[in-house]
């Protein structure tokens, strides 16, 4: 007779896998799995959310028996069992055991097979097994405490870093830092300048301008449990033990008599560098009573007075201290967790985008999502109700300028960077400002005005192509799209581009050589109709040109091209254009991204100049 379903708040689906599962265990261990029912569960997991479960016995090479559970929530079997030493050690005493005793087996950006959850307990019970026979073996569990210095940190920590951020890159040497506090709100700096900048940046310059130092103090190794700070004294003694730089920045945050010293702890873990953070009160915060006339740091003397080494070792008594993890916010854990190679290099990049409207401004938010430093943003238009759905910027900035806006919204998102804007003209702007282009390391035309880009590219000429200029623009309904980029050998801009500023390469056309744009009922109010999901491989595609333009420039001009599907385009009433079936033929691919030459082409930009007739 079949065993009865276990009861447990699994759907039907799931009761029935759990038996079959129970079934396997009983094979493959030989014996017969203790179920555990709600009651058990709730007393040995109770932070869990567990509905069916089983217990093991399993004989270790110590030769002794210890149990695992194998515990399951809901959402089984889509979401896979988890496994549980019973007989688990005091917490913090083996690494990958939490304080109830479940395992942390798999990253967590690991994936099991749902339609055979059987199999993935038996994995799982196996890696179970093996990860406690190391354990007793011994070797992983200093390393692993170490490696993995930020998890372990974080289960003994008073605070757990939500509000406390750092703007250090953390590497060597220890240092003096600086902290600003507001609102509960703890960010640390490398100096004050540098700080106050980024709190502006992000909080708007109403914001106060007090800092304290603080400590910045490099480990050589990460701390072990049994090493994490617990009294000032211990904190005192972990600096002394770092070097004289450690000792000599703790007793400067110190000696100003703070009412809180803040020290950074920076290490090397597996994955990189990291970040802790240990706070040690002053003692008449913690000891004095209230209105007493006694101060614990300079009793017995004047105040301020009291010589720096007692003073150093009544700060570093044995009062707790408040262990915290950080959030990393610095510009290399932001753009690529400190372990992207180009981050550095764009960082130190300018770049200038002329037209911040449905193309631009897209452009515009991924280089600095890339972590490009220095943006400035031009654009003379103002927001308004049609633009919304298929711009960056939303209803709160209708009626207000385009660049001003996105600026203003960028440097609040990435405080790290710099963005600027100008509420002018591309041509207003060579006239005024014209020693700023020649500085940046890529300047981005996104215009849609062949009179303002024209003259961008004779100004390019003129300076001898120095930088990059990189020309983004659309086709109708946004079923192509086109990068130039222009820099000192091939073409310039003009070269392919036709008086009145058609292009000499199109990827579709349109019945009668019609007009695709449309109207508005307003005199001489013409649009291209395209939405935000079809403009997003344009932009991508500018995007990807422009990093390309800043991290490994052509050595020559070249025009990048998106193209959407033939269907597509037929879907719209259009065809593929003559140059693009000589070039591409007729085969329907799919999206495609090719790129071409932009070679000389002897235009009146870049051309000999005429030669005048003798009279």
């Amino acid at each position: 007779m079949a065993a009865a379903l276990p009861e447990t708040a699994l759907p039907l689906s799931g009761r029935r896998m759990a038996l079959q599962l129970e079934a396997r265990l009983r094979e493959r261990t030989e014996q017969a799995p203790e179920r555990l029912d709600a009651r058990m569960m709730r007393r040995c997991y109770p932070r869990r959310q567990f509905v069916a479960g089983w217990r093991i016995g399993v004989t270790f090479s110590d030769e002794i028996v210890r149990h695992i559970d194998l515990v399951a929530t809901a959402g089984f079997p889509s979401v896979p069992v988890r496994t549980a030493l019973v007989d688990h050690p005091p917490f913090m005493t083996w690494p990958h055991v939490e304080s109830d005793g479940i395992m942390c087996l798999l990253p967590n950006m690991a994936e099991c097979d749902p339609d055979d959850p059987c199999a993935v307990a038996e994995n799982l019970l196996g890696r179970s097994v093996q990860l406690v026979e190391d354990l007793l073996e011994g070797s992983i569990i200093e390393r692993d405490f170490r490696e993995e210095f930020l998890t372990y940190w974080q289960y003994k920590s008073h605070e757990d870093g939500t509000r406390f951020f750092s703007l250090l890159t953390p590497e060597p040497p220890s240092r003096v830092v600086r902290v600003w506090r507001d609102d509960g709100l703890e960010i640390a700096g490398e100096d004050e300048s540098t700080l106050m900048r980024w709190v502006r940046r992000r909080f708007g310059t109403d914001a106060h301008a007090k800092t304290e130092e603080a400590a910045f103090i490099w480990l050589s190794k990460p701390p072990l449990p049994v090493e994490y700070p617990e009294t000032a004294s211990d904190l005192h003694v972990l600096a002394v033990n770092a070097g004289q730089d450690a000792a000599s920045a703790l007793a400067q945050a110190a000696v100003g008599e703070p009412d809180q010293v803040v020290a950074l702890l920076g290490a090397r873990g597996r994955g990189g560098s990291g970040l802790i953070a240990v706070k040690a009160s002053n003692p008449r915060t913690t000891h004095s009573r209230p209105h007493s006339v006694t101060d614990p740091l300079s009793k017995g003397f004047r105040p301020g007075r009291t010589p720096k080494p007692l003073l150093l070792r009544r700060f570093f008594g044995f009062s707790p201290v408040i262990r915290s993890s950080i959030q990393r916010a610095d510009a290399h854990w932001v753009h690529g967790r400190g372990r992207d190679p180009r981050t550095a290099r764009l960082l130190d990049s300018t770049v200038v985008v002329f037209g911040c409207g449905s193309v631009g401004s897209p452009v515009a938010c991924t280089l600095a999502q890339a972590g490009v430093g220095n943006i400035i943003l031009v654009d003379v238009d103002t927001l308004s109700w049609p633009n919304v759905g298929r711009h960056p910027l939303g209803a709160t900035a209708v009626g207000l300028n385009k660049a001003e806006s996105l600026a203003k919204r960028l440097q609040a998102d990435f405080p790290h960077l710099r963005i600027d804007s100008r509420t002018c003209s591309l041509q207003e702007f060579l006239r005024n400002e014209p020693e700023l282009l020649g500085k940046a390391d890529l300047i981005i035309a996104a215009t849609g005005s062949w009179g303002a880009e024209s003259a961008l590219n004779r100004w390019h000429v003129e300076q001898g192509r120095q930088s990059p200029i990189l020309y983004g623009w659309t086709e109708a309904h946004a079923c192509a799209g086109h990068a130039v980029a222009i820099v000192r050998k091939g073409g310039c801009f003009q070269c392919h581009i036709s008086q009145t500023g058609s292009p000499s390469f199109r990827v579709a056309k349109w019945p009668d050589g019609g007009d695709p744009s449309q109207e508005e009922p307003a005199c001489g109010a013409h649009y291209d109709p395209y939405g935000p999901v079809e403009l997003s491989y344009v932009t991508a595609m500018i995007s990807d040109m422009a990093l390309d333009c800043l991290l490994s420039p052509p050595s020559r001009s070249i025009s990048r091209v998106f193209a959407t599907s033939t269907r597509r385009i037929a879907e719209l009433g259009g065809l593929l254009s003559d140059e693009w079936l000589i070039e591409h033929g007729e085969n329907d691919s799919g999206i495609r991204t090719v790129d071409r030459d932009w070679p000389e082409n002897n235009c009146v930009a870049c051309g000999d100049p005429p030669v005048e007739e003798a009279a």
